[in-house]
């Protein structure tokens, strides 16, 4: 029998249909509100402080631009880099393969790219009127609006062949880490999916481990738990 490279393991892997599969709604961060609140706040601080130091338009500018920054970018941490996520997971006798996208309507994402050639145009009217000292302020502004100009969705894939070892890490959080002798894969398991998964790996792989960490017992304060909010199947 001939050998299969990589590339043709993978491309056999998502072309063989999934023997079991789950799919999740996610909330990644619990913490993402108030991190758009404590953003906004230090543009609003800066932008007093801008405003105090430098005088007559261009602190007007600095201001101005600082203001427009934490009016767009706490909003766009919030609502779209941290936004829920769509989390797919598939396994079949090759191995796992995973999809996750951002939940987030393709109209928001036409809107961001016009407000940001909008935000551009903003900038570089500042530097011609006010001259350098405009960027002082809108430095900031005119990084995040050249960035946002080809802000799409795109969809991050993972996927890990078996090789007939796994090692199943299950975390109280619902992270959960299968790994086998070449590779770790992440993912997300809800508590009452663990039996049916365990039976499916068990059914692919000769070597079975698995261990179960309560990572709550670490100070939750600091750590960035995913939280389910649906379990779509």
């Amino acid at each position: 029998m001939k050998t299969l490279g990589k590339e043709q393991q993978f491309e056999r892997l998502y072309a063989t249909p999934p023997v079991y599969e789950w799919e999740l709604i996610v909330n990644p961060d619990h913490g993402r509100t108030k991190i758009a609140y404590a953003s906004f706040g230090i543009c609003i601080i800066l932008a007093v402080v801008s405003f105090f130091w430098f005088q007559g338009n261009t602190g007007l500018i600095a201001a101005g631009m600082l203001i427009f920054l934490g009016s767009c970018g706490a909003p766009w941490g919030r609502f779209l880099i941290h936004a829920d996520k769509r989390h797919y997971y598939a396994i079949n006798q090759y191995g796992m393969y995973s999809t996750s996208e951002q939940i987030i309507p393709e109209i928001a994402y036409t809107i961001v790219r016009r407000s940001a050639w909008v935000g551009c145009a903003i900038c570089v009217f500042a530097a011609i009127f006010i001259g350098p000292m405009a960027f002082v302020g809108a430095g900031g502004a005119a990084l995040m609006s050249f960035t946002m100009t080809n802000f799409r969705s795109i969809p991050h894939k993972s996927q890990c062949l078996f090789d007939g070892y796994v090692n199943f890490e299950y975390y109280k959080s619902c992270k959960s880490f299968i790994n086998t002798k070449e590779k770790f894969f992440a993912c997300i398991i809800p508590e009452e999916k663990i039996a049916a998964i365990e039976n499916t790996l068990l059914q692919f792989n000769e070597t079975f481990e698995k261990e179960y960490i309560d990572d709550f017992e670490d100070d939750p304060k600091f750590q960035a738990f995913p939280v389910i909010l649906e379990i779509v199947r």
